[in-house]
């Protein structure tokens, strides 16, 4: 059995940061930094006696999902691989459409997407390569991967019934076990069991934090 944590920290800077040289939306995404409860969440994880079984480290390049991942990394002593395949959605040029908007058309259309932007179907493929490359690099190992919500709920896509709450939001259902909920959560912790190649079973292990 190869077990894979997957973990999302969203509580990020809310603050806008003024850059001295001119930058894209998505490089500001890539540099958004954790806020102190982000901080907090992530010291804590380093503490969880089932991540302390983790022997290999992967996390998209964003500044939140190392810095995420950095207690964990020196609590084990383990390196830190960055894969940007792990990276969040590209949202694209936004010009009058906002984020809300595009979320929205994007859980009902996973081939929808802006220019220069990605389709969740696009992400869907990505994530699920590194998955593939992860598994045959790391058999009968406990690896974790930190990385972000709606990367996630791409990649949960090819397994999960999917299904809508009453705020018209995606939710996400593994063996009849709600796994991603249309909420916002701070920091969200899943457990991904395979058989081999093949996935077995998803736990979403901090569901009422």
């Amino acid at each position: 059995m190869t077990t894979i944590y997957i973990i999302t920290n969203n509580a990020v800077l809310k603050n806008k940061i003024i850059y001295k040289k001119e930058m894209s939306e998505e490089q500001q995404r890539e540099l958004q930094p954790l806020n102190l409860k982000g901080e907090k969440n992530s010291s804590a994880l380093s503490k969880i006696e089932e991540l302390k079984e983790t022997k290999t480290i992967y996390t998209s390049n964003y500044i939140s999902a190392i810095s995420t991942a950095k207690y964990l990394s020196e609590e084990l002593d383990l390196k830190i691989n960055v894969d940007d395949r792990l990276n969040e959605r590209k949202v694209g040029i936004v010009k009058e459409n906002n984020e809300k908007f595009l979320k929205e058309m994007q859980e009902h259309d996973f081939d929808y997407k802006l220019h220069n932007g990605e389709s969740l179907n696009q992400v869907a493929d990505r994530m699920k390569q590194v998955i593939k490359e992860i598994l045959r690099e790391h058999q009968e190992e406990t690896i974790t991967i930190f990385t972000h919500d709606i990367a996630l709920e791409a990649l949960f896509s090819i397994w999960c019934e999917k299904g809508f709450n009453l705020e018209n939001q995606l939710i996400l259902n593994f063996k009849d076990d709600v796994i991603m909920d249309g909420a916002f959560h701070p920091i969200r912790i899943f457990v991904l069991e395979f058989d081999e190649m093949k996935l077995k079973n998803i736990l979403w292990i901090n569901k009422n934090d």
